[in-house]
């Protein structure tokens, strides 16, 4: 895409992330009358709407010329995406982080026809609206202020990640998995596996080796007896 370098795209992504946490916080907070944030994270961001404004970028554009097209393109590959991100999030953390069971025509409640015509239409003002916007606010801050926008917000991102994930695991259950005992037991066990297999191996090859000399011995022990 021209003159979208990588730069770009990062600070794009965060800006995205930023917007929909805006979208749902405000949405899920009007409905049940009381601040709620929608955030699977600490910081006031959802990551998967900076993946899908990226992804709506890349697979809308090269069609910006046929608004259908646009239209298409975004809700088939952000529906694809929040699939997905759904599966793993749901496999990482034991848990499920948005439910469409209350809508019709959904699939294992991750994603629904509603969400990804949603999609389709956030596809069109992405395309013809933001992403315009977008650049033009790139260009006007420039690289420097973006570079460094972007390695904050990365430092921060990973950070908010580990602590999410560090308090998602259950340690003292890890831990107590790993006593000193166990940990002995474990290395030894891969210990004689590995002596085993060595053994074995070792033992194949000096088969080989024997029957090589077998080999050559029997000529000559026929060359004598002529």
């Amino acid at each position: 895409m021209e003159n979208i370098y990588f730069e770009h795209w990062v600070f794009m992504f965060f800006i995205f992330t930023f917007i929909g946490w805006i979208h749902e916080t405000t949405v899920e907070s009007l409905y049940h009358r009381k601040f709620v944030n929608r955030g699977s994270l600490r910081g006031p961001y959802i990551p998967i709407y900076g993946f899908g404004g990226c992804i709506i970028i890349l697979c809308s554009y090269p069609f910006r010329a046929n608004g259908f097209f646009v239209f298409l393109a975004g809700m088939i590959g952000c529906t694809i995406l929040e699939y997905f991100t759904g599966y793993l999030m749901e496999k990482l953390f034991k848990r499920q982080f948005w439910d469409y069971s209350m809508l019709k025509l959904v699939y294992k409640n991750r994603i629904s026809l509603v969400s990804s015509l949603c999609w389709g239409f956030l596809s069109l003002f992405m395309i013809y609206m933001l992403f315009p916007f977008m650049k033009f606010l790139g260009y006007k801050v420039g690289s420097t202020f973006m570079i460094f926008f972007d390695c904050v917000m990365m430092i921060v991102f990973a950070v908010d990640i580990l602590l999410i994930v560090k308090s998602s695991m259950k340690w003292k259950e890890i831990r107590s998995k790993l006593t000193p005992e166990q940990i002995r037991h474990a290395f030894a066990e891969k210990k004689m596996r590995l002596g085993r297999i060595f053994g074995h191996f070792t033992a194949v090859l000096n088969r080989g080796n024997e029957e090589c000399e077998l080999e050559e011995t029997v000529p000559e022990n026929g060359e004598n007896r002529s």
